[in-house]
C-alpha cells in the first residue's frame, strides 16, 4: 500500500527537523534547511495524487467566463474566455493546459479592454473589470490558502521559532 503524498512529505520534514537540523553547524546552513522545510510544506499543500488544485482554478475561470459572456454584446470584437471545467478529472497536464489557455484569453481580454477603451461603453468596461478583478482576487485568496506558513524567522536565524 502506498503512502499519501502529504504523509511522505511529513516524514521528510520530521527527518529534517529531528535528524538533520540538530547536526548542522552554522545559522546559514540551518536556515537553508528550514527553507527546504518551507518548500516541502508548500508542495504538500499544492500537490496531491488528485487534480483538485487545478480543478478549483478551472471552476473559477468557468464562472468568470460565464460572467464575461453576458457582456459579449457590449464588447464587440473582444475575445472572451470560454473555459469550462470538466465534469470528470483528466490528467494534471490537461487541466494545467486548460487553465493556462483560460488565463491567456483573460490576459488578451485585459489588453483588448485597454486598447479599445474609447470604443466600448464605460459601464461595460467597468463591469468587465469588476468580473476580472473578482477572478484575480479569488485566485490570490486560493493561492494564499494553499501556501505554507511563512518561516522567515527560522530561515533567517537558523533556529526554531519559539
Amino acid at each position: 500500500m502506498n503512502n499519501s503524498l502529504p504523509r511522505l512529505i511529513d516524514g521528510m520534514v520530521a527527518t529534517l527537523r529531528k535528524e538533520v537540523i540538530p547536526r548542522v553547524d552554522g545559522e546559514y546552513a540551518r536556515g537553508q534547511a528550514f527553507g527546504v522545510i518551507y518548500m516541502l510544506n508548500s508542495l504538500k499543500l499544492r500537490c496531491s495524487w488528485s487534480n483538485a488544485f487545478l480543478l478549483e482554478q478551472l471552476k473559477s475561470l468557468e464562472a468568470t467566463s460565464r460572467n464575461l459572456q453576458t457582456l459579449a454584446p457590449e464588447l464587440p470584437g473582444a475575445h472572451l474566455p470560454d473555459t469550462e471545467a470538466p465534469a470528470s478529472l483528466p490528467e494534471a497536464g490537461e487541466l494545467e493546459a486548460m487553465r493556462d489557455e483560460g488565463d491567456a484569453k483573460l490576459s488578451a481580454l485585459i489588453d483588448w479592454l485597454g486598447a479599445n477603451r474609447e470604443s466600448i461603453g464605460p459601464e461595460a468596461a467597468a463591469r468587465a473589470e469588476t468580473i476580472i478583478d473578482a477572478y484575480l482576487a479569488r485566485q490570490a485568496k486560493y493561492e494564499i490558502s494553499t501556501s505554507a506558513r511563512p518561516m522567515f524567522v527560522e530561515i533567517s536565524g537558523g533556529g526554531e521559532k519559539t
